[in-house]
């Protein structure tokens, strides 16, 4: 299967709710004034519309790989459906105030090209916002380290469709070496009460002390064909 109808196809599973959430921390970055702004993985464009709302957008335009958004309503001049690793790129050099990739780039082969190949297309003051998921973040290295576990998942940050996993350091190494220069990183913490967090700590140390395996340098696996069912 081609790399582009894999994509469309782990996207096309998706529901319209996937996409259609108001980035209201990209919102926020940029100020009111009659910008031109591209949005990368638009969805269903609710953010777009209220970019457009809030008087910070006289033109927007949108690429999105899922054709289902085609259905959704979109606050859009013009969406272009398609692959941004393989469609030809539809705009001239210097056009755009902002580019935005929100939670887009963890599911591309080489974002870092993509970043590049886009750059090109802001004006010398313009900005490209994107948010990439933290593969850092304490659930996940808990549930590596102490569980042996890289369960992926319909979303989040190991959503089964990610084919790129991000630190703040390596998304900024990825940023720098589309030659585009990081003025900002924010951090959004996980929206869950303390409570919560601290009694899954504590359901997970009580795993680790249970089923340790910080005591093997290998493993030796002894298998079997197994049986066929009749």
């Amino acid at each position: 299967m081609p790399e582009s109808a894999l994509k469309a196809k782990l996207y096309w599973n998706k529901n319209s709710a996937y996409g259609s959430s108001v980035r209201w921390d990209i919102i926020d970055l940029i100020p009111r004034g009659p910008h031109k702004i591209l949005d990368i993985g638009c969805g269903a464009g609710s953010t777009v519309t209220k970019l457009r709302e809030l008087g910070k957008a006289r033109e927007i335009l949108g690429i999105e790989i899922n054709e289902n958004a085609t259905h959704w309503p979109h606050g859009l001049d013009k969406l272009y459906i398609g692959d941004v690793e393989t469609m030809e790129v539809p705009y001239s050099e210097k056009r755009f105030d902002y580019i935005l990739f929100g939670d887009v780039l963890e599911h591309l082969i080489d974002p870092g090209n993509v970043l590049s190949t886009y750059a090109s297309l802001l004006k010398d003051d313009g900005y490209i916002i994107a948010s990439v998921p933290n593969v850092k973040f304490l659930d996940i290295l808990l549930r590596l380290v102490f569980l042996d576990e890289f369960r992926y998942d319909d979303c989040g940050i190991l959503d089964r469709s990610h084919l790129r996993f991000f630190t703040k350091s390596e998304a900024i190494k990825m940023f720098e070496g589309a030659n585009l220069e990081v003025v900002d990183v924010i951090h959004i913490p996980y929206r869950q009460d303390v409570k919560r967090a601290r009694d899954h700590l504590f359901h997970l140390v009580r795993r680790l002390l249970s089923r340790s395996s910080f005591s093997a340098v290998q493993y030796i696996i002894k298998a079997k064909k197994a049986t066929s069912s009749t």
